[in-house]
């Protein structure tokens, strides 16, 4: 007779949900965030998917804290805040959304190995790019009724990722003096060309 796997928190196991973190970080580094299912996850971390959903509501909630460590627990949530406000803000809110996010403990010490990864390693996964394109950006873009959400969200992509790469990577010195306010008004008017102004 065979019994199933008990759900919730297992005995011997004090910290579930760090596993869950730890696994999901890398697989994502590893597989990409499109490739990447809960179910896999749960396998990595050997816990019941059950658990998975315990403690993460989706997919992209989960990898917003283990490969983000965003403050907030849905990207939906980014997205509402980017939304919160004039259209004519919407640029400079998304870019201020980055800015703040890289500025989290250990965060651009993350992004900037992640970066590294993706320029030089031959066929390395892109999870960062892939997720804040389909998550955020193209949310954003796609909740002012642009058909062309997509194309937009990507090129936002582009955008926030160039600078991280010349900052970060290629430590440009000119981009490392400018303060968040002055990189904010900079990148902000080219992200709401993308997401928001009519082309």
């Amino acid at each position: 007779m065979t019994t199933s796997r008990p759900r919730g928190r297992r005995p011997g196991r004090a910290d579930t949900r760090s596993e869950i973190l730890t696994a999901a970080l890398a697989l994502f580094s590893e597989v990409g965030y499109e490739k990447v299912s809960l179910r896999a996850i749960a396998r990595a971390a050997d816990v019941d998917p059950a658990l998975i959903h315990h403690y993460f509501d989706s997919k992209p909630e989960l990898f917003a804290e283990a490969v983000l460590a965003l403050p907030v627990g849905d990207p939906a949530e980014v997205v509402a805040q980017i939304l919160d406000g004039p259209v004519s803000g919407v640029g400079e809110r998304a870019v201020e959304f980055l800015l703040a996010t890289w500025e989290l403990p250990t965060a651009r010490e993350r992004f900037t190995a992640m970066l590294r990864a993706a320029v030089g390693e031959p066929g390395a996964q892109r999870p960062l790019s892939e997720f804040l394109a389909k998550e955020i950006y193209t949310k954003v873009a796609e909740s002012l009724g642009h058909p062309n959400a997509k194309q937009r969200g990507q090129l936002a992509v582009t955008l926030i990722l160039g600078f991280a790469l010349g900052r970060d990577v290629l430590q440009l010195p000119t981009l490392a003096r400018l303060s968040r306010a002055q990189l904010t008004a900079a990148l902000g008017r080219t992200m709401q060309v993308y997401l928001a102004d009519q082309w």
